[in-house]
């Protein structure tokens, strides 16, 4: 047992390190001793033992969680959650009318009807409650959370709202063009000098892009952690401040993860060549070869799907160290604690962020397509082949690549800063 779960269990907490904040930092502290207690410790699990969460489905048809039959209440009586909504415990139980359940029977009355409608105010309109947001919203045991698709929606145009200002997409152009720069730049100057193996450009420029992407992707998640804790836009320079550590970190998880899992790509797309030469090899016929090779070549798609997956869930690396000022093997066991827990949730969250970066992105790479091929294109070109057709040069097909990273600078916008909804998201609320 930790350290942290010893001073729990005797009553007393660890002081924060000075410039942390306590609440923070106490939260991550309980939340990581919570982890390290065996399954099979009957000792009491901090937070654990007091969550009562609630569903609530409203008569619109949103259905709501809420962390507390506090909190449930609380709404009631602000006018929030009305009296003729349904409830249930899980989502395996039945949904029973509100006032029916014990715990808030005492609304049926007449008198608590009275009490529980909002005072109008000024124009008419009920007293909103106290605005939060960010990490101290996420913490708030009186926040209702949407449950399910709507409230994967939500999350996202909040996280496109944020990412629609000129301190975000500025470093995305930028990482952008570098990226395509730096492939076509790999591809042309290491063939001009070295004439290596085709796959040595590409290893090269995808080296390149990880080192860029996980800079941007550093600054971007400190931008947007900043913006929610403050309740304040956050300027470029505050988050450029001080990023080097972060940066690192940030570049180590994504090379380990990242360049493993497209390595292991790499590997894949030879296994069937491989086999074929052994199997014919081996002197079989070729209905044994066939009844042979198509097993393995049905693996061998398998894990590509998976090894694509992998690297697509690469980006919640760098929120798990930034937001938690982890280092980046902390911010891998954080990133793979998610990933077990919440991995069909972060598929679709990913998927359904890549969905909307393509739709934000359609008028550039539209006009990026016309500019450069003459028909329109709906998606950019894979940035090997940046200025490598005929009759191109080096001024020719750097424009070429300027041009494919500025088409692509929305896309990765939403990425980084979506990602931080999402990893807050899912250390936060769907933790319990």
């Amino acid at each position: 047992m930790c350290g942290l779960c010893l001073l729990s269990r005797a009553g007393g907490s660890p002081p924060p390190p000075p410039g942390r904040n306590p609440v923070a930092y106490g939260l991550r502290a309980d939340y990581r001793c919570r982890r390290h207690i065996p399954p099979s410790d009957p000792g009491p699990r901090p937070m654990k033992d007091h969550y009562d969460p609630w569903f609530v489905r409203l008569p619109d048809g949103r259905t709501i969680k809420a962390k507390s039959t506090a909190s449930v209440r609380h709404h009631v009586e602000a006018g929030h959650v009305p009296l003729n909504s349904m409830v249930r415990r899980t989502p395996d139980e039945e949904w029973v009318s509100l006032v029916w359940v014990a715990e808030f029977a005492d609304f049926a009355s007449p008198h608590a009807r009275t009490i529980s409608a909002p005072a109008p105010v000024h124009g008419g309109e009920a007293p909103a409650s106290p605005a939060r947001s960010g990490v101290s919203a996420r913490l708030d045991p009186m926040r209702l959370q949407t449950v399910g698709i709507r409230g994967l929606v939500d999350e996202l145009i909040a996280a496109l709202d944020s990412t629609l200002s000129r301190s975000k997409l500025v470093p995305a152009a930028a990482a952008g063009i570098l990226v395509y720069l730096g492939f076509f730049v790999a591809k042309v100057l290491l063939t001009w000098l070295l004439a290596p193996p085709a796959w040595v450009p590409v290893a090269a420029g995808a080296g390149f892009a990880i080192l860029v992407l996980s800079v941007l992707n550093a600054v971007l998640a400190r931008l947007t952690h900043q913006e929610l804790s403050t309740l304040r836009t956050a300027k470029l320079g505050e988050a450029v401040g001080a990023m080097t550590g972060p940066a690192v970190s940030a570049f180590l998880a994504n090379a380990l993860i990242g360049g493993a899992a497209l390595g292991f790509l790499f590997l894949l797309t030879h296994v069937p060549e491989w086999a074929t030469s052994g199997l014919e090899r081996a002197g079989m016929g070729d209905q044994a070869r066939d009844a042979l090779f198509t097993p393995i070549l049905v693996v061998v798609k398998l894990l590509s799907v998976l090894a694509w997956l992998l690297v697509g869930m690469c980006w919640l690396l760098t929120p798990a160290i930034l937001v938690e000022e982890a280092s980046w093997l902390a911010g891998i066991r954080e990133w793979r604690h998610l990933l077990r827990e919440h991995f069909t949730r972060i598929v679709f969250y990913e998927g359904l962020t890549v969905l909307l970066g393509m739709a934000i992105s359609l008028p550039l790479t539209l006009a990026v397509g016309l500019a450069l091929h003459d028909y329109p294109g709906v998606s950019p070109a894979w940035p090997v082949g940046v200025g490598t057709g005929p009759g191109e040069n080096w001024v020719t097909g750097s424009v070429d690549a300027v041009l494919y990273g500025l088409a692509a600078a929305p896309l990765l916008a939403l990425l980084g800063v979506a990602n931080v909804f999402i990893y807050l998201n899912l250390r936060y609320e769907q933790a319990k």
